[in-house]
């Protein structure tokens, strides 16, 4: 049959089989790029269009009406679908993809899928109907059709959604900046080249499916592609100058093997001079080339523009960018050096405060302190005159201890500021910062011949004050300058503070041990001669039996018992003071709180024969405590007894359960105590007033108490009478505790 194609239609069919071609290489290279915004539906968009051109060559080439009306009802579906392609790609091309949500996806696409799905099931309607004829144009099988108002109607809403989506493109490149409007331009003028085709074809010669829409359709592909791969880097090179050199204030420069081609006005103070265009890199900014490679930062030689030298040298990060054309292939470097001096500096500043902070820690004397802060001050602020002043001994004038080398010279290594006497002991006095700049305020200062342009003081607190002093051409002190002086003063100061604390406490230390050492000393030789006497006292006592008559037997009796309370005394205090002494090593275990309790319940019963006692233990109780668990009971029970002032005093004991706890209670019927002395009477130094003896008792209770995890207190009893009440840790048994 292609021995009878004329040459026109021979076009039709070439270009379409090229469509078809460059339709899928351009599906398969957008999905490639799938990163850039657009290409996943601008790929969906070729394959459509590919389609299109697929079956029409199937279709110019059938042979029979069933596969010629087959092809093209499938040309009509790759029709009904290309819009909605090209409306998606517009928006995810502009950044509105929002418009495409789970809502509107479906409203957008309800026509035709509606109208296709009509379509091939009703081959009545749709773009193949019962009045489609097959025939030949120039060797090319076409098909005629008679279409309804329903095509008509689809048709027009296809072209609206078209429209929908030049109209977002338009807004977009009128709101875009330089970077992105020419290709977004490039693919508006891309996408009316196939929409003219579109036009022309069906409303000009609308009865034959013979168009080159399909083909206009793939030339227009190639158009959109080149601008969204490609226009971008064509874009980047001429924009350099214009946007990032004009609009950066970091130097930046254009290299081009190693030539400078162009560069920014913030980078003409790099340059000795301002003909620099076409030399080479490394010899207009040495080391600039080899700080890019090693990715360090860089710190130009600085020159001002008399060729003087510059206070403080700038410090750069530099930042390489390559400059490749459409093809890919590398052109140029922009260089970007983004300053970083400050950064720089108070990276440098918080080292040194780091540092110093360390020394500070490990520095005992105050002198040390002074020496640490002016080194840090001198070596960070780079002011050739510092130091630090502290008063003397009775307050009449503040005395250098730590100068920089430049003051030192000036004064032979001392300072010496009478009270009164200028704004150093107003600073001190005060507690306030200063700052001296003018030529009047540095006059009032002592020593004021110094090379100065001004002088920050710093008061230490009662300390002293830090001075630092700038020479004559870097006047003013910066922001950064003051912040750091002032965080220096502030951690000088807590030095100060921790290192007269500390020798404060090793002194209290030294004498505590010393106090300790005496008594311990002396307690030891008190208990060994009291017990020593004790024994010959009790020896003697038995020996005096025979010799004494009947008159002087209570007085004999008097003598024995008070040598056994002062026996009994002197063990206790010898108890207590091991207790105190060595709390941390305490060993504690499971004892029975019934059993003990009760045998000093018999043993008061039979010491104290006029003395009423009740008791109601409950049976299994054990605590945790040591072999004085006896001892705290008895003292209490004996207390009771002691301060009675009934002829006949009872005592009711209790204990049981309550809780985690086990509480005990020694109830009696004396006087009571006052509220304002029932905490009052375990301190160690309460004497009772009607004894006169020392509470010694109440104050070993109350720390075996505590050593046992437990509490005392008294309560008063209904309706006369004290209750004192024992709490202590209930202990399951079998269960040790040491």
């Amino acid at each position: 049959m292609f021995e009878t194609i004329t040459f026109p239609a021979g076009v039709v069919l070439a270009g379409t089989a090229v469509g078809c071609g460059v339709g899928f290489a351009l599906a398969r290279y957008a999905w490639s790029n799938r990163d850039v915004p657009g290409a996943k539906s601008f790929s969906s968009l070729t394959v459509a269009i590919a389609g299109w051109c697929l079956f029409s060559l199937l279709l110019f080439t059938s042979s029979t009406r069933p596969r010629a009306v087959l092809w093209v009802t499938l040309v009509g579906v790759c029709v009904t679908v290309v819009p909605f392609l090209w409306l998606t790609f517009a928006l995810e091309y502009v950044g509105r993809d929002d418009w495409l949500t789970a809502r509107t996806v479906p409203l957008i696409w309800a026509e035709p899928v509606v109208y296709s799905l009509f379509e091939l099931a009703t081959p009545g309607y749709g773009f193949t109907n019962e009045s489609a004829r097959v025939a030949s144009m120039g060797g090319l099988t076409v098909v005629s059709v008679a279409h309804p108002p329903s095509f008509y109607f689809h048709l027009a809403y296809l072209f609206v959604v078209v429209a929908t989506g030049f109209a977002f493109l338009l807004a977009f490149l009128m709101r875009v900046d330089r970077l992105y409007r020419k290709q977004t331009a490039a693919i508006v003028f891309a996408g009316l080249f196939p929409l003219a085709g579109a036009v022309f074809f069906t409303f000009v010669v609308p009865r034959y499916v013979l168009t080159l829409t399909p083909v206009s359709f793939a030339g227009g592909g190639v158009l959109v592609g080149l601008a969204l791969f490609r226009y971008d880097f064509l874009d980047v090179a001429p924009l350099a100058a214009e946007v990032v050199l004009d609009e950066m204030d970091d130097p930046v420069i254009v290299v081009d093997d190693r030539r400078i081609l162009e560069y920014n006005a913030a980078a003409e103070a790099l340059f000795e001079s301002s003909d620099v265009v076409g030399r080479d890199l490394e010899a207009v900014v040495p080391g600039l080339l080899d700080a890019v490679s090693a990715d360090e930062p860089f710190s130009p030689a600085p020159v001002r523009a008399d060729g003087g030298a510059v206070p403080e040298n700038p410090v750069y990060d530099p930042q390489r960018t390559a400059i490749r054309d459409h093809h890919g292939i590398h052109r140029a470097e922009i260089l970007v050096l983004r300053e970083i001096t400050v950064q720089k500096r108070r990276e440098r500043t918080l080292r040194a405060l780091q540092s110093a902070s360390r020394r500070f820690m490990d520095a005992e004397r105050r002198e040390e302190i002074a020496e640490i802060a002016v080194e840090t001050a001198d070596d960070v602020l780079d002011h050739p005159h510092s130091g630090v002043l502290f008063p003397n001994d009775d307050g009449t004038a503040l005395r250098s201890v730590a100068l920089t080398g430049t003051i030192a010279r000036r004064t032979d290594g001392s300072m010496v500021l009478p009270r009164d006497d200028g704004p150093v002991w107003e600073a001190f006095e005060t507690g306030a910062p200063a700052v001296h700049e003018t030529s009047a305020e540095l006059s009032e200062l002592r020593y004021a011949d110094f090379p100065v342009g001004c002088v920050l003081l710093l008061p230490l607190g009662e300390h002293g004050v830090l001075g630092v002093g700038s020479d004559v051409e870097k006047r003013a002190f910066t922001d950064d300058d003051r912040r750091f002086a002032t965080v220096l003063a502030t951690t000088t100061e807590t030095a100060l503070d921790r290192a007269r604390r500390e020798a404060e406490l090793r002194e209290s230390q030294a004498m505590v041990e010393e106090r300790t050492e005496q008594i311990e000393f002396f307690n030891g030789v008190l208990r060994h001669d009291i017990l020593n006497g004790i024994t010959v006292i009790n020896g003697n006592l038995g020996l005096l039996d025979e010799h004494v008559d009947e008159s002087g037997e209570p007085l004999l009796e008097t003598v024995r018992d008070w040598s056994e309370d002062i026996g009994q005394l002197t063990q206790k205090v010898r108890t207590v003071s091991e207790t105190v002494t060595n709390s941390e090593s305490v060993s504690l275990t499971t004892r029975s709180l019934s059993e003990t309790l009760s045998k000093k319940a018999t043993k008061i019963r039979n010491t104290y024969p006029d003395v009423s006692v009740r008791t109601d233990i409950e049976d299994g109780l054990r605590v945790s405590a040591n072999e004085l668990l006896g001892e705290v009971l008895e003292n209490v029970l004996l207390n009771a007894i002691e301060h009675n002032d009934a002829d006949f005093p009872s005592l009711a004991i209790r204990a049981r359960r309550s809780g985690g706890d086990v509480r005990v209670e020694i109830e009696d019927d004396g006087p009571g105590i006052p509220d304002e002395m029932k905490s009052q009477v375990f301190d160690r130094n309460v004497t009772s007033e009607t004894s006169g003896s020392v509470g010694f008792g109440l104050y070993f209770v109350h720390v075996m108490m505590e050593q046992f995890g437990g509490t005392v207190r008294f309560e008063d009893a209904d309706p006369r009478g004290t209750v004192a009440v024992l709490t202590f840790p209930a202990v399951s048994p079998g269960i040790e505790r040491a």
